[in-house]
């Protein structure tokens, strides 16, 4: 194989890429392979109108290795892609321009190729009947933005707001995580110590606040950083699993009993929930499951109208 098509094949399929590495693999210098590098990247240059994305060659300090962004070969399966492309219509949760957007970047990396058509096709209909949320934010590159201060434990300045009564607050937060939830995207953030609109109940309370990403107004980090020790750092998988409905609370332990029939919906539902009794005949069982707050499970649970009865709530 010619040793650039070989070098640009490796990079295509996202693989990193040294000098050394193809200078020796070769038997040439490492300024014959810089050569190579110079090649490829002019012609992604020249690649740019038509694929219309701006890939370029990077040079990785850390380790001497070059690879290619954003990567050319990211692909699903159809069935994959189709499943994803549900999930992202399913949630509700992004504008049309943004998820549409999404969905032509499926279809692109779709394989085999044969599919491409057949996915096209069917995703078209529901992309028609596709309805936004209200608030017709474009939330992408915001979500991103949050996650880094999130991941940098930046103390934050965040304007909000409020549903309730429109007023537009401005608090300090320590922020911790990023959620979904029923169409839209909270993070979620504990009351900083120099909050002075802050109660001190409030500064000590053991759950966080959730703000919803479309009425954040600003978040501007303020130049400091909050630490939590590894073991006490929140954990967003432990807290989706005790939160319905984004109604957040202390936590507390909810008993009930269940009709066999919806069990499995309410397990799956709960994840935290466990049987600690079967009924003798089978009919049903009585169930517990740790939940932050009583609202949001309270909602969900008289939805299931007779099929589940006898609830009781316990902090714990």
């Amino acid at each position: 194989m010619d040793r650039t098509l070989y070098i640009y094949s490796r990079l295509a399929a996202g693989k990193p890429v040294s000098k050394q590495e193809m200078a020796d693999r070769f038997g040439v210098s490492e300024r014959t392979i810089q050569r190579d590098f110079r090649e490829i990247r002019e012609q992604l240059e020249n690649d740019r109108p038509e694929c219309g994305l701006d890939r370029t060659l990077v040079f990785h300090q850390e380790d001497g290795t070059v690879t290619i962004e954003p990567p050319i070969v990211a692909s699903f399966t159809s069935s994959e892609a189709y499943a994803i492309a549900k999930i992202l219509f399913e949630s509700r949760s992004l504008s049309k321009k943004e998820l549409y957007v999404l969905l032509d970047k499926l279809e692109q990396c779709c394989y085999p190729m044969a599919d491409r058509r057949r996915m096209h096709e069917l995703i078209l209909n529901e992309k028609a009947l596709y309805v936004e949320p209200r608030h017709h934010q474009d939330l992408i590159h915001r979500i991103w933005e949050l996650g880094t201060l999130v991941a940098q434990q930046q103390v934050v300045s965040l304007t909000y707001r409020r549903h309730s009564d429109g007023r537009t607050v401005v608090r300090l937060l320590k922020p911790v995580g990023i959620l979904t939830d029923t169409f839209y995207f909270y993070l979620l953030a504990y009351f900083d110590d120099q909050d002075e609109n802050a109660t001190r109940k409030e500064i000590k309370q053991k759950f966080p606040i959730a703000y919803r990403l479309d009425r954040i107004m600003a978040c501007v980090p303020v130049g400091r950083r909050f630490t939590a020790p590894y073991a006490k750092r929140f954990k967003e998988g432990e807290f989706r699993k005790r939160t319905q409905f984004m109604f957040l609370g202390d936590l507390t332990e909810v008993t009930f009993w269940c009709a066999a029939q919806a069990l499995e919906a309410v397990l799956d539902r709960l994840p935290t929930a466990r049987v600690v009794k079967e009924d003798g005949d089978g009919k049903g069982a009585t169930v517990t499951a740790e939940v932050y707050g009583e609202q949001g499970v309270s909602m969900w649970l008289k939805s299931e109208g007779d099929l589940v009865k006898k609830v009781k709530f316990k902090k714990k």
